[in-house]
Order: C-alpha cells, then sequence, then structure tokens
C-alpha cells in the first residue's frame, strides 16, 4: 500500500475531528493537493464563488456542529479576500482552520502576489504556522486545538508543495482541546452571596450559552428557579422563545430597557462583549454577576463579582441561592409582549418589513433555520421570530458583516439538510455574495432566500438623517433580484403585493429547489421601528 503524503494525512485528520466539507476558491499549487486528498478521503469540497464567503460557510459549519470549519484560498489575492471572513472568526468566536498556499524556501526572488499572509492576518489569528522547522502533523493538532480553545477562533496553516507531498511521517497522537476550568471557588461563592439577596433576577444569556451542555445548564436553572431569560442576538433560541420565561432578544436599546432596568441583579451568563452595544451599558446602577468561559480583553460591563470557568457548572452552582419571588407572571408577559411587538409599528402603503416577517412566520415550519444579514431588516426579524433552540437563528454580531446571511444559509442547508433553511438579506447583503446562488445550485442544495429590496442601506441612510445631513451616498439603482437568481437556476419570484407572499413560500416549499423571494419593501416603518427598538 502506498504510504500517505501529509496531506492525505491532515485531511484524514480533519476527517476524524468530524469535518465533512472544505469550502474554498483554489488557485494551482497546494490547493489541488487538499482537493484531491479530500476526494479520496471523502470529505466534500465546495467550491465557492467568493474565499470570503468560503471562510463564512465554514464558520457556520463549525458553529453547527460543533467541530472546526476549514476553508481553503490560494495565495496572495485568494488570502486577501478572506480576510473579512477571517474577521468573523475572530470576533463572532467561531472555531476556523484556514489553509492557504505559500511560496517555497528556495523561491525569495518571487515579488508575483507576495505578501505577508501570516502577518495580515496576525491580529486575528488564534495560532499560524508556515510548517517550517516543525512536524507538520503536530503542528496541524496545535493549530486545532488553538482553533477550538477558550476563546475559539481562527487559525491559520500556510503550505507550500514540499512540506506536503512528501511521505506522511508517523501521525501523532490526537490532542484535544483543553476543557473547561472549574469555576474559582471564592468567586462562585460571592455570586452565591450575592445573588441571595435578590428578588427579581433576569439572565442575559450570551453566545458562551450557545453549546448544547451550556444552553441544557440554562433550562434546567430556569426550570428550578422561575428565572426569566433575554438573550444576544448570537444566543437567540438557547431559552426556547415559546415559553414564557424565554422573553427574546436583547438589542442594547430601549425596547428591553424597562425589564432591566426593573431586575435587582443581571446574571451575565456567557455574555460577550462583542456582542454589546457601542455606547457605554446602561445598567451600571444595577448589581451584576459575570459567568464567562475565559476573560476578555475588552471589558463592556464592570461586575459586582465575575465568575472565570465553565459556565454550565458555575450556573449549575447558583440555582439554590436564587429566588425570582419578586417577578409577576402577568408582568413578565407584558414585557414579552413588548419585546415581540415593538416591530409593529404603524405603515403606509406597500409591504412593510414587519409584513414580510409575518408572512413568512405564517408559512414556513416552526423548526426553520433563519440566517440574518446586517441592516435594518433584521429588526424585525429578531423581534417577531420565535426560536425554541441555540444556532436555530444565525447572524454575525461581533463583526456585524454585510453579505453574511446567504452564504451562511449554503452552509447551514448543506450541513443540516433536513430542515429548511431561510436567509433574511437586504439588496445591499445580498450583492456582495450575489455569486453565491451559483454554490447552492452546483451543491445542490436548496435554501430560501428572502431580500427586503428597498434599493437603499436604509440602516445607515436613517443614521444620516439622525445627523440631519442630506441623503447622498446609501441609494442603490433599482435591482430585480428575482431575474438574477433565475439566471442562476434558482425559482425566484418578484413580489410587490402583500397578498401575493403567502403563495410565493408556498411554492418555495413546495419546489425542492433553492428559491430566492425579491420583496419590494416600503422602508417608511424603518424608522420607527429603530427608534421602538434601540431609541
Amino acid at each position: 500500500m502506498t504510504q500517505q503524503t501529509v496531506t492525505e494525512a491532515m485531511v484524514a485528520r480533519l476527517a476524524d475531528a468530524g469535518v465533512r466539507h472544505v469550502f474554498g476558491v483554489p488557485g494551482g499549487e497546494c490547493n489541488l493537493d487538499f482537493i484531491a486528498a479530500c476526494d479520496k478521503l471523502g470529505v466534500r469540497f465546495v467550491l465557492t464563488r467568493t474565499e470570503t464567503s468560503a471562510v463564512m460557510m465554514a464558520c457556520v459549519a463549525s458553529e453547527l456542529t460543533g467541530t472546526p470549519g476549514v476553508a481553503m484560498t490560494t495565495r496572495g489575492p485568494g488570502l486577501a479576500a478572506a480576510a473579512n471572513g477571517v474577521a468573523y472568526a475572530d470576533l463572532d468566536r467561531a472555531a476556523l482552520l484556514l489553509i492557504a498556499d505559500g511560496y517555497e524556501d528556495d523561491q525569495d526572488w518571487i515579488s508575483h502576489q507576495r505578501i505577508d499572509q501570516v502577518g495580515l492576518l496576525a491580529p486575528m489569528t488564534r495560532a499560524s504556522s508556515t510548517l517550517r522547522g516543525a512536524d507538520p502533523l503536530e503542528e496541524l493538532e496545535r493549530l486545532l486545538v488553538a482553533a477550538q480553545g477558550h476563546c475559539p477562533g481562527p487559525a491559520y496553516l500556510e503550505v507550500a508543495g514540499s512540506y506536503i507531498r512528501a511521505a506522511s511521517p508517523p501521525v501523532p497522537a490526537r490532542q484535544e482541546p483543553p476543557a473547561l476550568p472549574a469555576p474559582d471557588v471564592d468567586a462562585l461563592a460571592q455570586a452565591k452571596a450575592l445573588l441571595a439577596t435578590a428578588r427579581r433576577p433576569l439572565v442575559l444569556a450570551g453566545l458562551q450559552a450557545r453549546s448544547p451542555k451550556a444552553a441544557a445548564a440554562l433550562r434546567q436553572f430556569v426550570a428550578e428557579t422561575g428565572c426569566p431569560v433575554l438573550t444576544t442576538y448570537k444566543a437567540k433560541g438557547v431559552m426556547s422563545e415559546h415559553e414564557p420565561l424565554g422573553l427574546g432578544v436583547y438589542a442594547g436599546g430601549v425596547a428591553e430597557e424597562p425589564l432591566m432596568a426593573s431586575a435587582d441583579v443581571i446574571l451575565l451568563y456567557g455574555f460577550d462583549p462583542v456582542e454589546g452595544p457601542p455606547s457605554p451599558w446602561r445598567y451600571g446602577a444595577v448589581r451584576s454577576i459575570e459567568l464567562t468561559n475565559h476573560a476578555f480583553a475588552h471589558r463592556l460591563i464592570d461586575p459586582a463579582v465575575s465568575v472565570v470557568g465553565n459556565v454550565s457548572q458555575s450556573l449549575a452552582g447558583l440555582a439554590a441561592s436564587a429566588d425570582s419571588s419578586g417577578w409577576d407572571a402577568g408582568e413578565l408577559a407584558a414585557a414579552k409582549e413588548h419585546l415581540f411587538t415593538a416591530a409593529l409599528v404603524p405603515s403606509g402603503e406597500g409591504i412593510a418589513p414587519h409584513e414580510l416577517v409575518q408572512a413568512a412566520i405564517a408559512a414556513l415550519p416552526s423548526n426553520t433555520r433563519i440566517t440574518i444579514d446586517a441592516g435594518a431588516h433584521m429588526l424585525p426579524v429578531l423581534h417577531l421570530w420565535r426560536c425554541a433552540e441555540a444556532n436555530q437563528s444565525l447572524i454575525s454580531r461581533g463583526l456585524s458583516t454585510m453579505g453574511f446571511a446567504v452564504p451562511a444559509a449554503v452552509a447551514a442547508a448543506l450541513t443540516d439538510p433536513s430542515r429548511t433553511t431561510v436567509a433574511f438579506t437586504g439588496d445591499g447583503g445580498i450583492m456582495m455574495c450575489l455569486g453565491e446562488l451559483g454554490t447552492a445550485v452546483q451543491q445542490g442544495c436548496a435554501p430560501i432566500v428572502v431580500v427586503f429590496n428597498d434599493s437603499a442601506l436604509t440602516l445607515i441612510g436613517a443614521k444620516q438623517k439622525r445627523r440631519q445631513l442630506s441623503a447622498a451616498g446609501v441609494d442603490f439603482s433599482r435591482t430585480d433580484f428575482a431575474e438574477i437568481a433565475a439566471g442562476f437556476g434558482w425559482n425566484s419570484h418578484r413580489v410587490d403585493e402583500a397578498a401575493d407572499l403567502p403563495a410565493a413560500f408556498a411554492d418555495a416549499l413546495a419546489s425542492g429547489r433553492p428559491t430566492l423571494i425579491d420583496v419590494t419593501i416600503n422602508p417608511d416603518a424603518y424608522d420607527a421601528q429603530i427608534l421602538a427598538i434601540r431609541g
């Protein structure tokens, strides 16, 4: 039997870790070795249309499976184009391995396409390797451990042919990511003492609560204590929003302010500062307890007590100290109703954003997974859609990048084809990744893409208006995305009247094909929604 090459041994190791897809845009060098090894070993290479989308798809696959996401690019322009996806992995805390071509040791004379790729990514990566002077398989283990560490993020592997085409050295023992440390005993005792003084504790659950163990611990805590829960955008669904105590999302705005301000202790459960608003914390007068897996470089909140260590264990240790008797069931129900209706504002002619979301909710299965792009449309989606589980809603919050929803939906549909996947995007967001409509067709997956088409960067326009600046630089020329999608082989609809929405969604579900629904939106309601939710 022919001995494995280093490339084949690396791909075998990734497959053993649970990697089923590698996403990327190849060049003509070592990428081709990896594609051949993937084909040989049963790992599916997904040819994307852009490197940014490839990395975002890999990150979403990681978030849904709990295994490292893997993306691959060529050197120079390919690596540079992937940087926004790497930034997503960094700030949205996704375990990623990015592989890119490098140059051989005897090619110092080459300057064509040559940039300091390690240096370009260094501010965002948890670890990197060019395989120089080290066992390549041990280096791969080191990168995988770093990507899945605390906090998770991107690792970068730069390869040259002489390092990966040789026969594989002995395969080293598999290294598991380090276990989360146990909670600090003294800090946990302080947290218990503080929580015991509260009668109106409120949990604010963040992105660390999305793991299966952390979400289960939260639900058990709520069952034992009756404590109400708000979640960040990334953590939406970790406490089912169909349950009375799953109150909805924290937007860092005015919609949840009465509820937050009336708590006597805020329990920050896995809350990451990257999800906070770009403004000071509003609730410094309310005592807070932080439960986090790891410390942060940038702090948003100065908690009364910070417990660093396994958040699931920390929360379980607090249950006996929690008393939620100060909350009235009717009061909480009213607060939840307010949060879930904040986006329902008066609207004029045409289709209002919230009417489109309501039509989607009425038509789609309750377990539908949604992906949401950055933009004004995300507010009615987040505040009307109810999720029952973690990662049923996917969004970029740490980076808050546009161009996320479509590649995220493609990756989700590939990773979990058993459920309906719907991307909610604005016209600005989809224009950044239109080519990925072709990826969906080529890969045989069938997401539904809903475009809020108002021919503008509406959220930016609202900020412009608030500053009393003249309207300029935020309006697009008219685009018919339904025609564009049809050119890629998608089933598509252009909808100008609200009465036509149910039929469009019904056809999307029945077709079995990827479907784009391009909806002409009246943006007039956005200003009122922004004021009602964010202030």
